[in-house]
């Protein structure tokens, strides 16, 4: 995977990686949740070991492979989340040199290859190179963090928040909470468990409680703080 972006260690990126063609591959439950495991295993300099493991065991168990990769060193933080039926975001920390770009290439590489064996296909699933965009200030952290958890609502409802649209906020938040890719319940319940997350502070100690951040949501969803802008990727 060959890029022209320069990715500097502690500082933040959006990342988004789209499916060749806008193939809906997560929209089928067992792609996705085999997504959620690549997010979790390629986070490590060892996770090359614990792909290993996991294809040429047949004891192999995802947990002894979880104990394989803390025995790396993480190469991102990932503040937050989501996976659509043909894309995902990340909002992510380089924290080793090259951190980012190793990280997309394993989570793409071991995806794609698990939905090529199972449907008997060879070739690409991602387009060539995932996009990224340097998060330059904390207010751009703070919304592009809203934008991806709002970002469901394309799949399960409609688009209208992205035009400061969204109402009934009680049942569009039910519907996001429902959602099972998404790193949103985390941030609404400080009790949930997200193995996937690890730099979630660097957003949620902004806020004094979590219900605190479902206000800022809802106020943005709803057009009372600022128009997306910048913040679309695609």
């Amino acid at each position: 995977m060959t890029r022209k972006d320069r990715f500097v260690s502690n500082h933040f990126y959006h990342i988004y990686s789209r499916t060749v063609l806008n193939v809906p591959e997560f929209k089928k439950k067992e792609n996705a949740n085999k997504l959620v495991q690549a997010f979790l295993l390629a986070n490590s300099t060892k996770s090359g070991q614990a792909f290993n493991y996991l294809r040429n065991d047949r004891s192999a168990t995802l947990e002894k492979a979880l104990e394989v990769i803390k025995e790396g060193r993480k190469l991102v933080d990932v503040l937050c989340y989501t996976i659509m039926p043909d894309h995902y975001h990340l909002l992510l920390r380089q924290l080793t040199e090259g951190g980012i770009t190793e990280f997309i290439r394993k989570c793409n590489t071991s995806i794609a290859k698990y939905i090529n064996i199972k449907n008997n296909r060879t070739g690409s699933l991602f387009e060539s190179c995932f996009k990224s965009k340097y998060i330059n200030s904390n207010e751009y952290l703070l919304h592009l963090s809203l934008y991806i958890h709002l970002n469901p609502l394309d799949f399960i409802d409609n688009k209208n928040w992205r035009y400061n649209k969204l109402r009934d906020w009680r049942f569009k938040k039910e519907k996001l909470l429902n959602y099972p890719w998404s790193s949103l319940k985390k941030f609404l319940n400080k009790d949930y468990k997200d193995p996937i997350l690890s730099g979630i502070k660097m957003i949620s100690n902004q806020f004094n409680n979590s219900r605190e951040y479902e206000l800022f949501l809802k106020e943005w969803s709803e057009g009372t703080l600022f128009q997306i802008g910048d913040l679309v990727i695609d």
